[in-house]
């Protein structure tokens, strides 16, 4: 019974793990604010040295579901080129995931300075670990649990991305986890953002509606429709619809060069049953100081807060 009942927790939350993977890249709702997150291409679109940290609750309320923590930072090093820094940590049931990502972009003008095209590419290890901790089993153990490394391996993946921008509209086409030497398998996500910025009452007000798509190896693809609106760059809210019968809602507050926001998703599945929804929380930081004194390429307009 003992070694059943491994089993059992193991390969629960390995289920667990596997949809809960799909979902933590992005790993939240801030996309809109941070495209960085999602795209290495975007390294570097702030101009100055930017960061963020973000913590994700994701099926708040159920035992062993996802919980991630991120952070990242980015910036400009010459006028087309950009670095960034992605560091992740993931707990699911009794899985652990540590990972590290260094991303480069590219970007060149085209025709003109109100078109640019950004190519990215992101270099990484991530750690699987088990937390034996969270192992419950009653009194009898299997010791091939402690003694074999299946859960507990460093692997390499890297990604791949681009983003074009012309004036106001921006799409991002970008694959974060291109290849991993754990599944041997090229273009295991996918996902594309198109996001439009309209201005209205002499700037005042911006709203931004919004469409992504993501793709995971194994799993249906999945869709997200929104629209933020932020007033005067101080005060920001977004609500949306997942395919996945999710509601997202959103809202923030910026102050200056740092900012705070936070979302909500609602889960109309079956999990609703069970779980008060997806929380998550954003910190980022534009800072005044940049890597470089040349203007970049892609500005995607004068009108733009340096925060997005």
């Amino acid at each position: 019974m003992g070694k059943l009942r491994i089993i059992a927790t193991l390969m629960a939350t390995l289920m667990f793990s596997i949809t809960g993977q799909s979902q933590q890249v992005p790993g939240e709702n801030f996309y809109q604010i941070n495209p960085f997150s999602i795209n290495p291409a975007a390294a570097g679109i702030n101009r100055n040295v930017s960061a963020y940290m973000d913590y994700r609750d994701q099926w708040s309320g159920l035992k062993g579901a996802p919980e991630t923590i991120r952070f990242g930072v980015h910036g400009l090093v010459t006028s087309d080129m950009g670095i960034g820094l992605h560091v992740d940590q993931n707990n699911t049931g009794i899985f652990k995931q540590f990972s590290i990502d260094l991303d480069y972009s590219y970007r060149v003008a085209l025709n003109s300075d109100e078109q640019s095209l950004s190519f990215g590419l992101s270099f990484g290890f991530f750690q699987n670990k088990i937390n034996y901790d969270n192992v419950i089993i009653g009194e009898e153990m299997d010791p091939s649990l402690y003694s074999s490394n299946l859960f507990d391996e460093a692997l390499v993946r890297t990604g791949f991305g681009v983003h074009y921008n012309y004036n106001d509209l921006n799409i991002h086409v970008a694959s974060p986890l291109l290849y991993t030497t754990q599944e041997k398998k090229f273009l295991q996500n996918l996902y594309g953002l198109a996001t439009y910025d309209f201005y209205l009452a002499d700037n005042i007000w911006k709203v931004q509606p919004s469409v992504l798509y993501k793709y995971s190896y194994g799993s249906k693809g999945q869709a997200d429709i929104s629209v933020m609106g932020e007033w005067e760059g101080r005060l920001w809210a977004m609500a949306g619809y997942r395919t996945n019968r999710s509601i997202l809602t959103g809202f923030g507050i910026n102050f200056s060069s740092f900012g705070i926001g936070y979302a909500y998703e609602v889960n109309r599945s079956q999990l609703s049953s069970i779980s008060s929804g997806s929380h998550g929380i954003v910190l980022y930081f534009n800072s005044p100081y940049s890597m470089t004194k040349k203007e970049p390429l892609y500005r995607s307009s004068t009108r733009r807060n340096p925060w997005n």
